[in-house]
């Protein structure tokens, strides 16, 4: 019995052959419109950030930022090396804002459940100044036993370009 195919049967593959190049036509402008706006003019991404603190009094210290899509907010602190995370997202006037908590233990000791002396919780407000830099203000206040604690400041920042070897 020889094989051999009849006009519906073509009529059928070649009809699934255009659903499928359909389809995967289709898709692929949809990522490339997901992928529009990604040229590096957003928040999202990694920031050297130089942090002044101008209450209670004059201090200065160097963190890195990050910001992911999704509203996902990275923060290491250059002193201790201490994470912080929280939430971002764009604000009514064009800028973002974001907040984070960062546990606070006993500089040079172990971190330990004994050793957490509570928790700072930071909001801050910020936008990407014509020159490319990050800027923004920001308060933070004990909470989880820290208490008294308080701070504001400002804070500016570069992006930390991806470049290969």
């Amino acid at each position: 019995m020889g094989a051999s195919i009849n006009r519906r049967q073509l009529l059928v593959a070649a009809g699934a052959g255009a659903v499928s190049t359909a389809a995967a036509l289709g898709a692929a402008p949809l990522r490339a419109l997901a992928d529009e706006g990604d040229d590096g003019d957003g928040v999202e991404g990694t920031w050297y950030v130089s942090i002044q603190v101008t209450s209670p009094s004059p201090a200065s210290f160097d963190a890195t930022y990050a910001f992911a899509k999704g509203g996902v907010f990275t923060r290491i602190d250059g002193r201790t090396n201490a994470p912080a995370v929280g939430t971002w997202k764009r604000a009514d006037d064009g800028g973002i804002v974001f907040s984070n908590i960062l546990f606070n233990f006993t500089s040079g000791v172990l971190p330990t459940p004994a050793s957490r002396m509570g928790a700072i919780v930071g909001n801050f407000a910020a936008h990407i100044a014509a020159d490319g830099t990050l800027v923004g203000s920001f308060t933070a206040h004990g909470v989880l036993g820290l208490v008294g604690f308080t701070r504001a400041g400002t804070f500016s920042g570069t992006r930390i370009e991806a470049v290969g070897p």
